[in-house]
């Protein structure tokens, strides 16, 4: 039987420091802040029901998304690639992972073909990258952005992913934050959380 040993991890803050996004919706939207497309939020009453960070992601994601094509933002992740600050020890776990043969994932609630466009300009060895899926219509974006791949569908859309290989995967290592990525960490044999850019062993459950 061919198994296949795969590690999973988590992009921003684990692999990198920062939050990724604000580099994607600047390069879309242009030198304006991005504050300056949030003022219409302050009249929705949904932000005073804890609604405001989830509003704000999917303001920025309509004003920066909607009637592009999904090329740009994969030129959005080549751009912003070089001023990401990288985790050097999680990285270097990342090529010492793939030097022994197993397969390096990347899982992330960052827009799939925009962590591809950063990984292929950083070069990095990863075999996949699962991330959201942009909604699209006659070939442009509309700014809609499918279930967000954190928590459980992070686990959701890695079983779907290996149905679809048809092949028996054994998940090696996972890498990722706390508490949100624990769903995803106990898929594998060997856990790591990353906090304030420190790698530690998870050993919850």
């Amino acid at each position: 039987m061919n198994i296949k040993k795969v590690a999973l991890f988590d992009f921003d803050e684990t692999l990198i420091k920062e939050n990724s996004l604000s580099y994607l919706f600047k390069y879309l939207l242009g030198r304006k802040p991005l504050f300056f497309y949030l003022f219409a939020l302050f009249w929705d009453l949904r932000i005073y029901r804890g609604q405001l960070r989830s509003l704000i992601k999917q303001r920025l994601y309509k004003k920066a998304l909607q009637g592009r094509d999904v090329e740009q933002v994969y030129q959005a992740g080549l751009v912003s690639a070089e001023k990401l600050s990288q985790i050097n020890e999680v990285v270097q776990q990342m090529y010492d992972l793939h030097e022994k043969g197993i397969e390096v994932w990347i899982i992330t609630a960052s827009p799939q073909p925009y962590i591809e466009g950063i990984v292929a300009q950083l070069k990095w060895p990863v075999a996949r990258v699962i991330g959201t899926l942009l909604a699209a219509e006659q070939g442009k974006l509309t700014g809609e952005i499918g279930a967000e791949c954190q928590l459980q569908e992070k686990v959701r859309r890695f079983n779907i992913t290996i149905e679809e290989d048809a092949l028996d995967y054994c998940v090696e290592a996972s890498y990722g934050n706390l508490p949100v990525d624990i769903p995803m960490l106990n898929l594998a044999q060997h856990k790591f959380f990353v906090e304030n850019g420190k790698l530690s062993p998870f050993v919850g459950n």
